[in-house]
């Protein structure tokens, strides 16, 4: 459906439409688009009574809202597929570099996008490792922070020994690159 010929009816259903989109709806919502539409009235009860007559009994209005609607969504579905194939693109050319880190990130993007996935630390309140008296409680608190509430015993041995291989693994980083520094500054 075009544009309603009345210029009034397609600043109403305008109106109402981004009323919808605010989210404000309801009868005082239908007031204040009668009003923006250039309506004329004496009081709230009036513009109320007039708007509900303007959007039950005048034609095209109600299409022309639900065409509005529609177009909307069609504008976020057709953002969403251009996200979608430019994180296709990324995840490809990320690929292809053996850059996993960045294809990985495309990939984590378009789920995002697609709500195939929630942000967990959306969902899970952060943990304070700094009060943790234990490496018990450190393997627990870990476990939590990725979304499993109550760790069995056998679950945070197996956090602490991941753990500990991780911490392993980065003072390896750590002493390769001082020892790269090192043999630098003896080269120079």
């Amino acid at each position: 459906m075009p544009v309603l010929r009345n210029p009034r009816h397609e600043a109403f259903a305008q109106a109402i439409f981004n009323g919808i989109v605010g989210a404000k709806g309801g009868a005082p919502a239908q007031a204040e688009a009668y009003r923006r539409a250039g309506y004329h009235v004496s009081n709230a009860n009036s513009a109320r009574a007039c708007a509900s007559r303007l959007l039950t009994f005048a034609n095209g209005i109600g299409e022309r809202i639900e065409e509005l609607q529609a177009e909307a969504a069609e504008r976020a579905q057709e953002s969403a597929d251009k996200c979608v194939r430019e994180l296709n693109e990324l995840r490809r050319d990320a690929h292809s570099d053996k850059a996993y880190g960045a294809a990985v990130a495309a990939v984590m993007g378009k789920a995002k996008i697609l709500n195939l996935v929630v942000d967990q630390h959306a969902l899970v309140p952060a943990q304070d490792f700094s009060t943790a008296n234990s490496m018990h409680e450190i393997g627990k608190r870990l476990l939590q922070s990725i979304g499993f509430t109550e760790p069995d015993d056998a679950s945070i041995r197996a956090a602490i020994e991941a753990n500990d291989s991780f911490i392993a693994r980065l003072e390896t980083i750590r002493d390769s690159a001082q020892a790269l520094t090192i043999e630098l500054k003896l080269q120079k």
